[in-house]
């Protein structure tokens, strides 16, 4: 069963259940008091009748022993007034004895009542029939001179108050059909409207699933379904740009191939050209060259490989580091100082501006990214000063600036990826292989900071670390 037809089957089903209960109480409740106010009514009745008859005989009797004979010739007439005046079949009993009754007597002796018979001790009595045509048996006790005590009773027809509770639940029952009706309509209305957005979004999860990942659910209600649709687009945002990362991780991952391929050529090509000139050649003086050439380009490869494990390392979310209270202005001097020969080389001088600062770090990684930015400032910028500046406030800030080349806007935004060398053609004599500032970004991450590069061509570059 589709979920439009459960929702207008549980509309219809509640409005019945609902009127046939509410049929029940009201018809109860009607016929209660319907049956209450007739026995009001035969109550007064009975009163009236009893006093009534007990002057009436009072008044034919010439003594008080004439009272019997006087009930017994009477007793169809008082039987036949009081209908009349009560509107419903009246019976006139002398202990067993059926004296009078307002329509034909076929009896002188019949069976007695209950409610007849609980008048013998002076009490009013009724019972109610339950055939389909339900009647009132009342009866009341009618005493004359404290010593004759008779019995009138009334049989008083339902008939109306039937015909009433009738009239009453064909009226839930119509009510319930033109309601059904009307709840059938308006139902299936409703039910499109909420049909129809789960529809859509079914429709847009199927094409998701796919492989349409630009597809989303175009839904502007604000329900629960809505929500839901909100959650889909939501997810499917999450999802596509979770593809497209894993899609971009795979052609970094193919790009740090080859470039590792490539770079790890180069000294292997040397090595075995250096190796097969060694095996053809007497002269010392090509064998010292290429013994000093083999040499060079294997430390060259280790460097590189050792350089690569480090970043693979630094990679590691499990990798512990080790945290102390450390003097950076002295750590970031003695960088400074060990780095003093290569700047003169390149002609560079340091510009210091250090405050002394202590701080939580780990001291081997934090002087290993010193040393890789200052080492990139020498090698590429080819700047007149390098300027260095600590402070804290409140966190602890490093920026390292040179006044050189600067890196161009597209090469910013790779410049931490792994092997990927700003400006290739420029710098192509220095060596190098690209993972000094991956390994700085991995190091900064370590320590729950980030690092920002500004940079403008031919003015120089900025970077910020904060901590």
């Amino acid at each position: 069963m589709k979920l439009k037809q459960k929702i207008i089957l549980l509309n219809i089903s509640t409005l019945l259940i609902m009127l046939i209960a509410l049929g029940i109480i009201i018809s109860n409740i009607t016929d209660n008091y319907n049956l209450y106010t007739r026995l009001q009514y035969l109550q007064g009745q009975g009163d009236y009748a009893a006093t009534y008859i007990e002057q009436y005989v009072m008044n034919k009797s010439r003594s008080f022993f004439d009272v019997p004979a006087q009930m017994e010739s009477n007793a169809d007439y008082l039987s036949e007034f009081l209908e009349k005046t009560v509107n419903c079949r009246v019976q006139i009993y002398y202990g067993n004895s059926l004296l009078g009754d307002s329509e034909d007597i076929v009896a002188a002796d019949t069976i007695v009542r209950p409610e007849v018979a609980q008048t013998f001790q002076k009490n009013s009595a009724y019972y109610i029939s339950k055939s389909p045509n339900r009647t009132f048996y009342y009866a009341a006790p009618v005493v004359i001179g404290n010593k004759y005590t008779y019995s009138v009773a009334f049989i008083y027809s339902l008939a109306e108050i039937d015909k009433m509770k009738n009239n009453t639940i064909q009226m839930f029952v119509i009510t319930g059909l033109i309601s059904s009706i009307i709840v059938l309509l308006v139902g299936t209305a409703i039910s499109n409207m909420i049909i129809y957005p789960i529809k859509a979004l079914n429709h847009t999860t199927k094409q998701f699933s796919k492989g349409d990942l630009n597809s989303r659910a175009v839904i502007t209600t604000h329900d629960e379904v809505g929500e839901l649709s909100h959650t889909f687009n939501s997810m499917a945002d999450n999802i596509h740009e979770m593809i497209t990362k894993l899609n971009n991780e795979k052609e970094k991952q193919k790009s740090f191939f080859d470039n590792f391929t490539h770079e790890i050529r180069t000294p292997l090509t040397t090595i075995l050209g250096y190796t097969d000139l060694l095996w053809k050649t007497n002269d010392e003086e090509v064998k010292d060259r290429s013994l000093f050439h083999i040499d060079s380009e294997g430390k060259r490869m280790l460097k590189m490989v050792e350089s690569l494990l480090e970043l693979s390392k630094l990679k590691k979310f499990d990798m512990e580091i080790n945290k102390q209270n450390t003097n950076i202005k002295q750590l970031i001097e003695e960088v400074c100082d060990s780095m003093q020969y290569k700047a003169r080389r390149y002609n560079i001088s340091f510009r210091l501006n250090l405050e002394p600062i202590t701080y939580i770090i780990d001291p081997d990684m934090f002087k290993q990214m010193v040393i890789n930015i200052i080492d990139n400032s020498i090698k590429y910028s080819k700047s007149q000063f390098i300027d260095i500046t600590l402070t804290k406030n409140p966190k602890l800030s490093l920026v390292i600036e040179d006044y050189g080349l600067g890196i161009s806007p597209k090469s910013l935004e790779n410049v931490f990826e792994p092997y990927y060398k700003v400006d290739k053609s420029r710098n192509s004599k220095i060596e190098g292989w690209g993972l000094g500032l991956s390994i700085v970004k991995e190091i900064v991450n370590k320590h729950d900071g980030t690092i920002n590069i500004v940079s403008t061509l031919d003015k120089g570059t900025r970077i910020e670390i904060s901590l």
